[in-house]
């Protein structure tokens, strides 16, 4: 499975961890009919490297805290990878999902994230990628794919070999599927990448011909 970036590069993807976003998407979409998809960046000041994930699993758990207070949602969803690349310095990527109906844009929440940050001596002042949100309505597969590629981009193989002894690749929260409200568009398949811009090629097409 392959994914692009901002720069039109192409990147082979790990199918692990996309599942795991899907999960969590699907999941959050199955409890609320609408939710916020934040994407944040979270780097790490000086460090080659940590040893385990300690640095991000607090930091998670601070956010939660805090957005839990501030906005009364009963359940956040979240997604991160961690990397090292050619700088050197440990970074994290995260999706943040929350109810869109309680929480209608992302600022508040990245200003938690400033605040974290600050606090955090390791910590340098996070930053948010260009279109840095989605609301997905449930049912909405367009919604729905279009920030799943958008965060395919995390799961990228490059920037995930160089890591320490105790630290994991990526990780999620465990929302549990609520079979009750669950709707999956019947017109969406597992799909990444360049799949995904295949198949909006592929209805394009279509539309041309009729």
């Amino acid at each position: 499975i392959y994914t692009k970036g901002l720069s039109g590069k192409v990147y082979g993807c790990y199918v692990e961890p996309l599942r795991a976003l899907e999960r969590q998407m699907t999941a959050m979409l199955s409890h609320h009919a609408n939710v916020l998809m934040i994407r944040v960046d979270v780097h790490v000041k000086e460090f080659e490297g940590t040893l385990d994930n300690k640095l991000i699993t607090d930091f998670m758990h601070e956010l939660r805290k805090g957005i839990k207070k501030e906005y009364g949602v009963k359940r956040i969803g979240y997604f991160w990878v961690r990397e090292i690349e050619t700088v050197k310095h440990q970074h994290y990527h995260l999706v943040i999902m929350v109810d869109a109906d309680k929480v209608n844009t992302p600022k508040g929440i990245f200003i938690e994230c400033e605040k974290i940050s600050r606090r955090t001596y390791e910590l340098a002042k996070p930053s948010l990628p260009p279109n840095p949100y989605v609301k997905v309505k449930r049912g909405d597969s367009e919604s729905f794919d279009r920030m799943f590629f958008r965060a395919s981009y995390l799961t990228k193989e490059r920037g995930k070999n160089r890591k320490g002894k105790y630290a994991n690749n990526y990780g999620s929260s465990n929302i549990q599927l609520n079979e009750k409200k669950h709707a999956t568009p019947t017109s969406r398949t597992f799909i990444s990448g360049i799949e995904y811009l295949k198949q909006i090629k592929a209805k394009a097409d279509k539309k041309k011909i009729a």
